[in-house]
């Protein structure tokens, strides 16, 4: 299948259109009945039905396995669509969409669900800008994990990214990643009541799970998999803090001195602090929009997909190592504790806020400082 190619929609099998009537039911039945009889005693034994369970993303998730989405639900169907990496293309995407329109026991009303569960393969961009925005505003939060096992990547309940070995690399040496994201919304009434509603994904040790085995088939089909199948064997370590309010613009953020924001009605939320990972994320407490992103990177397949986009020159005078500071995000690179360490920034523009953290994380590694006296503030 081409790159361009794209997999006829799948129905699943949520619902498998029962008919109402009575003598529908009956006629199902025994339709049932001498289909069974026609597979034999055997396949009844087995409790095995005379149809395939449906399969997704390139095969690496079935029906009626894991989490929710992929479970059985009356009132939904379930519909899956994808296209392949191949060797001359190694680029994919694939989607599984849950939909459901029922009437609320309680009152009556109508309530409808539109779910998706999304997988992307391929590099990450040549472009700096879309790169910082893709993999650091996407998936290094205060409310993302590191992966288990050893595992380049971080995952939380609703995704994760996965840095795939250097065998998938492109001819320019960018990584190529697998990334998962779930989405969704719940409207009752039609649209005078909407929220989010993410698919679930049964937690952040299963989204790993998924997400290893769709990187698996992506592999596999780009031709680039390793000897050994990636696994997740182990359980989820440095679990993120829940989220806090900061009610005072001298109130230190994430707990790093001296990191303080000019605003009020925010909330914080510490992620991993690991001697690879380090996150930071600051929220408005009621709209949810991004104050601040702070991360940390110094796995070193974690730490690739930023390769090349930290420039040649110091970040600004005084500062270790080499960065740029931009309008929406900042990336400075500099040894720390005898490998190099990425420092990034998005969502604020002020320089300071940077200096704080990257020198509090250097310091926790104990490295010197990467921004000069003074520039934290």
């Amino acid at each position: 299948m081409s790159e361009t190619d794209e997999a006829p929609a799948a129905p699943g099998r949520l619902r498998r259109a029962l008919p109402n009537s009575r003598r529908g039911r009956l006629s199902l039945i025994s339709a049932l009945v001498l289909a069974l009889a026609g597979t034999g005693l055997g396949t009844w034994a087995a409790h095995t039905w005379p149809w395939p369970k449906d399969r997704y993303c390139w095969g690496a998730w079935e029906e009626d396995s894991g989490p929710d989405f992929l479970g059985d639900d009356d009132d939904g169907s379930r519909t899956g669509k994808e296209t392949a990496p191949t060797r001359e293309h190694p680029t994919g995407s694939c989607e599984v969409a849950i939909a459901s329109d029922y009437k609320s026991s309680y009152d009556g009303d109508k309530v409808s669900t539109d779910q998706q569960v999304t997988v992307e393969y391929g590099p990450v961009p040549k472009a700096a800008e879309a790169r910082l925005a893709m993999v650091h505003d996407g998936f290094l939060g205060g409310d993302m994990v590191p992966l288990p096992d050893g595992l380049p990547g971080t995952v939380n309940g609703r995704g994760g990214l996965l840095v795939l070995p250097k065998s998938c690399d492109t001819h320019d040496g960018r990584p190529t990643v697998v990334t998962m994201h779930a989405s969704g919304t719940y409207t009752r009434n039609g649209p005078s009541y909407t929220q989010n509603d993410p698919a679930d994904l049964g937690g952040a040790r299963q989204a790993a799970v998924l997400l290893v085995a769709a990187a698996n088939r992506g592999m596999a089909a780009a031709g680039c998999a390793p000897d050994e199948p990636l696994k997740v064997s182990s359980p989820l370590y440095d679990l993120p803090g829940k989220p806090e309010a900061i009610f005072g613009t001298s109130d230190d953020v994430c707990g790093i001195r001296g990191l303080h924001l000019d605003t009020k009605d925010i909330e914080d939320q510490t992620g991993a602090a690991t001697r690879d990972l380090q996150t930071c994320s600051v929220r408005g407490d009621r709209d949810g929009v991004p104050y601040l992103q702070l991360a940390m990177v110094a796995q070193p397949r974690l730490a690739a997909v930023f390769d090349g986009v930290t420039g040649e020159h110091p970040a600004a005078r005084g500062w270790r190592g080499t960065g740029t500071i931009g309008e929406k995000h900042a990336i400075v690179r500099a040894d720390c504790a005898g490998r190099p360490a990425t420092f990034l920034m998005g969502a604020s523009t002020d320089p300071g806020h940077l200096a704080a953290f990257a020198n509090a994380a250097a310091a926790r590694l104990g490295c010197a400082p990467i921004a000069p006296k003074g520039a934290a503030r």
